[in-house]
């Protein structure tokens, strides 16, 4: 059906195989399904439209596959995913040299499916106020707050993904969640 991900990992340490059980074994198609719309959805908030953000997932599924070898099996397989993200969008700034979001990255096409559940809980005009207002966070409290409730990932692997320690980033989200507070009441920073 797929194609299957065959690797060799250095250790075959019996401890290891409890970690991310056969996730070397699984075929392709599976990890690209279980992941695609989280990856999509993170770089959709982030790239200038759907086109790029729907390009740069395009990129990293490629990257997956290309690099599956230097996958650490001993690390969640979403972080090591979600880093490859992170990174490619990173190198999509460095081309463009363009750091803010563009409003309209966020709105998603009616028939997009990934984004049923936030379209319930916000309209669109909620959407674009949030952006403006996730805007006038820094650039770590936006990567954060991105991957913690966009891309779903818990702090210890948003902290992998960034390079930065598990406090860093509780602490990075709560003041990003404390000055989102402030931007909505008006107070400014």
């Amino acid at each position: 059906m797929g194609m299957a991900l065959q690797t060799e990992f250095p250790s075959e340490d019996p401890e290891m195989s409890n970690i991310e059980p056969k996730i070397e074994e699984r075929d392709f198609g599976e990890l690209y399904d279980e992941y695609f719309d989280r990856v999509n959805r993170y770089l959709r908030c982030r790239a200038d439209n759907v086109w790029d953000a729907d390009d740069l997932t395009t990129t990293v599924f490629i990257k997956v596959l290309e690099k599956f070898h230097q996958y650490d099996r001993r690390n969640p397989f979403a972080a090591w995913i979600f880093r490859i993200a992170h990174n490619t969008f990173v190198d999509y700034l460095r081309k463009k040299r363009e750091v803010p979001m563009e409003p309209n990255s966020w709105m998603m096409d009616e028939d997009d499916e990934t984004w049923q559940p936030e379209k319930k809980a916000l309209t669109k005009e909620q959407i674009q106020y949030l952006h403006e207002k996730m805007n006038g966070l820094s650039q770590d409290q936006r990567d954060v707050l991105t991957l913690r409730y966009f891309a779903d990932l818990k702090i210890n692997q948003i902290a992998e993904v960034l390079g930065k320690s598990d406090s860093a980033v509780k602490m990075i989200s709560y003041r990003g969640l404390r000055q989102l507070q402030r931007l909505y009441e008006g107070e400014g920073r």
